[in-house]
């Protein structure tokens, strides 16, 4: 057998060892993936895994002492400690309630390699806890004490003895509010980051690997098992470590996306970080974001492919999905309770240590616990739902089939861009004429709307309860509250469902813009042009299909593409009632890109930057600062630059970056971090193009 089946072999009988035992055969089933040989060597392993004679495939020999009779066990004196009892195991080691005899008298937790797994890689691996532990001097990581080997040459370490639970464990025992568990996780943040400033990377990190125990009756947080650690910059010990390549190294439910691609070259601290992400998801919802069972159940392919490209519900829809009332109980909440308390700050954290790709996570565990500490503190956090102009390109990349589309989407949002623009100032004022009469409660109404307007982060950035309280009230009253003024319900239904999909939760915002999209064709088509329609331009009608666009892509609809194609239209037809050659050279890009024919539309694509332009001075004439719409005009530009970047057209990305950065500059906080991503994409396309930044 190689030693690449051998690593394998010690590889699958690790991870199965750590299942119960009714779950062993499904697992090697699906992670042997038919290879009857392998399945039958780890299937022996596991038979004999009591087995005092057990011994892996040969390997170079082990040193004269490895081959000595093992008598360890409760009752045993090693060193300077006397073993009492079992407290854990694992695949490879077994740790023990000891009681060190001198220089004083106390419990510790005595680790050593288990009975015939001392193979050259469990020793290296475990050489490697010792020394990662003894690198660590922090009081929420297990401390290591002392270390030696038995009289048969096994490796022990001593650490201090954690009396405690896994952290979900100790929670839901306890009925810890999201609160209490925010701050107990904010602490397992820290202990992280005091791992990585020392140049280790844990990379198991889950429930089992942090317990909670008591001291003078407050919790204590203590990150345990740093068996699969990996050295940052130095080597954790001089043996080889032959799990570097193409192995599982962690736990599939808590797994990074690179880790999942089995090279530990490819891994740094913010796969530690989404292994937190994970944990947090879990403390909040009571699951991990991929079902556990279902990831055993799933051959190894199979479970790659999971990791690296499904996406799991955001923590509050996870709740209002599953309606767990048990879940929630253990929370002090009952299901919408919970599923409120978790939207917004909450979604946007963990959804950002979870992102797949790591440039767009927290860079440091310090950054993660940062924001615990805002929301704590009811300070505004750093993550947010990502831009529009990022979920479309994400979408996009999902459904590559329908590439010919993308010049489509794009010039769907550049219509629409110039269709906030044009006529708006002149309907406004026709709106007005034309329905004097309806003033009052126009006004009425227009209060309601801009008070609904405060939700949107783009437009507020500070935290409103109060807001999010009035949408949520709101919300349900609407059809009966203007049920004889359908325009009303219809201007009323945009204005929530914008705000609603600002703050990020797509699924409350998606009934009521579909909702309005329905209203308004209905309307429409009755086409009485005496009827009040309650201010509801066709601006404002743009702005809703635009918003339903963007919940569309966000979670994931069929019709998302066919929305997009609607929202274009409108765009173009008022577009053409007020510049009719403005929406035909639109409307000829538009064929050149449907028929494929990037290469013969030179001149379309040559004058798209004029018309951005052209877009962007209509919309400074009438769009005052602040306006909520200039959020969809910033992200037309970035997506302009996205789609174009890797084309023949390149350098007009430069362009598209530097018009989205100068409204953002303009319109949002210099801190902002929808900024920082702007400068980012300009300094990335003027590297491609060797220019200088």
């Amino acid at each position: 057998m190689s030693e690449s089946d051998l690593q394998r072999v010690e590889m699958l009988f690790q991870t199965a060892a750590d299942l119960p035992a009714a779950e062993r055969g499904t697992f090697l089933t699906n992670a042997c993936g038919g290879d009857v040989g392998l399945l039958a060597h780890v299937e022996a392993l596991l038979g004999r895994l009591d087995d005092d004679a057990l011994t892996l495939p040969p390997l170079p020999p082990l040193p004269e002492a490895a081959a000595s009779p093992i008598t360890e066990g409760p009752g045993t004196i090693i060193g300077r400690y006397k073993l009492l009892q079992v407290i854990g195991e694992g695949g490879f080691g077994v740790v023990y309630m000891a009681e060190q005899q001198e220089p004083v008298v106390r419990r510790v937790a005595l680790k050593i390699i288990k009975l015939g797994m001392d193979t050259r890689e469990v020793v290296a691996r475990f050489e490697a806890e010792r020394q990662a532990l003894a690198l660590m001097d922090h009081p929420n990581i297990a401390r290591v004490l002392d270390g030696g080997a038995t009289a048969s040459g096994r490796p022990y370490f001593v650490m201090e003895l954690v009396r405690g639970v896994a952290i979900t464990d100790y929670c839901d025992q306890n009925d810890l509010g999201p609160h209490e568990r925010l701050e107990l996780f904010e602490r397992v943040c820290h202990a992280v980051q005091h791992a990585h400033q020392k140049g280790v990377i844990h990379r198991d990190l889950k429930p089992s690997n942090v317990l909670v125990t008591m001291h003078d009756d407050h919790p204590i947080p203590k990150v345990i098992d740093f068996g699969v650690a990996k050295a940052m910059h130095t080597r954790l010990t001089e043996k080889t470590l032959f799990t570097q390549f193409q192995q599982f190294i962690g736990t599939p439910a808590y797994m990074s996306p690179e880790q999942a691609q089995m090279s530990a070259l490819d891994v740094d601290t913010r796969t530690d970080i989404y292994a937190l992400g994970v944990l947090l998801y879990e403390l909040l919802t009571g699951s991990t974001p991929f079902d556990s069972k279902s990831l055993l159940d799933a051959g190894l392919v199979e479970v790659q492919r999971i990791i690296r490209e499904d996406h799991p519900p955001r923590p509050s829809l996870r709740i209002s999905t599953t309606g767990d009332a048990a879940v929630a109980r253990q929370r002090g909440m009952d299901v919408h309770g919970l599923s409120r308390r978790l939207r917004g700050d909450l979604d946007w954290i963990v959804m950002k240590a979870m992102e797949k790709e790591r440039g767009r996570r927290y860079a440091t565990a310090s950054a993660l616990a940062d924001d615990i500490r805002r929301h704590l503190h009811d300070e505004p956090v750093t993550a947010g739902p990502p831009g529009t102009a990022y979920r479309v390109r994400k979408f996009l990349a999902r459904n590559r089939a329908a590439v010919v589309m993308v010049g489509v989407v794009l010039l769907a949002l550049v219509g629409a861009v110039i269709g906030i623009g044009l006529g708006k100032i002149e309907a406004d004022r026709n709106a007005r004429l034309a329905h004097t009469k309806a003033d009052h409660a126009l006004e009425a109404l227009d209060f309601l709307v801009s008070t609904l307007s405060l939700a949107n982060p783009e437009v507020s950035l500070s935290p409103n309860v109060t807001v999010q309280t009035l949408l949520d009230d709101t919300s349900g009253r609407v059809a009966t509250a203007f049920a004889e003024q359908p325009w009303a319900e219809a201007r009323v239904r945009s204005a929530i469902g914008r705000a609603y999909a600002a703050l990020g939760q797509h699924d409350r915002a998606e009934p009521h813009l579909r909702r309005t999209v329905e209203l308004v064709d209905t309307l429409r088509a009755q086409a009485d042009p005496l009827e009040d329609n309650a201010g509801f331009d066709a601006g404002d009608h743009y702005a809703t299909l635009w918003a339903l666009t963007n919940v569309a892509f966000n979670l994931d609809r069929t019709d998302a593409f066919a929305v997009a194609m609607r929202a274009r239209e409108v765009g173009l037809d008022h577009v053409a009632s007020a510049y009719p050659a403005v929406a035909e050279a639109l409307r000829a890009f538009i064929r050149a890109v449907e028929a494929g024919t990037w290469s013969q539309a030179p001149r379309a694509m040559v004058g798209v930057p004029p018309l951005f332009d052209r877009a962007a001075k209509l919309a400074d004439a009438t769009l005052p600062h602040g306006d909520e719409r200039w959020p969809i005009v910033a992200d037309t530009f970035l997506v302009a630059g996205y789609e174009v970047w890797y084309t023949p057209h390149e350098p007009m990305s430069e362009h598209f970056f530097e018009e989205a950065l100068a409204i953002q500059q303009r319109e949002l906080k210099p801190d902002h971090p929808d900024i920082a991503t702007t400068v980012g994409l300009l300094v990335g396309v003027l590297n491609k193009l060797g220019r200088s930044v």
